[in-house]
């Protein structure tokens, strides 16, 4: 093989997995996303590898399970046993959906801030 081929062949794989690790990063979940459900509650999401905060309108709610994966964050919240979903739309965008025992619900498109 010849070794010019060979080494721009290397560089040009090492570029590759390079930018594909970069991209990957930046489709993560860590940020905040913010937004506002159809009723007009602000909703705002932090994540930091596997903790994540929830806020709704300007109020801290705790969290009480959280489980992030590459598509989706899913929370239980509050008193009321309210579940929270993400699901990603696109690279900083996500849909938010609430529900809870007592028939609340809410949703909204959220944004990576």
């Amino acid at each position: 093989m010849d070794r010019r081929f060979f080494f721009a062949s290397a560089f040009a794989g090492g570029l590759a997995l390079a930018l594909s690790s970069a991209s990957a990063k930046d489709a993560g979940w860590d940020g905040t996303w913010a937004g506002v459900t159809q009723k007009g509650g602000d909703v705002v999401v932090t994540v930091a590898g596997d903790r994540v905060s929830y806020q709704f309108r300007g109020s801290s709610v705790p969290v009480n399970s959280a489980a992030v994966s590459g598509s989706a964050v899913t929370l239980g919240v509050g008193s009321s046993n309210g579940q929270v979903r993400l699901k990603k739309t696109g690279a900083d965008t996500a849909s938010y959906s609430y529900s809870d025992s007592t028939g609340g619900s809410a949703s909204a498109t959220l944004k990576r801030r």
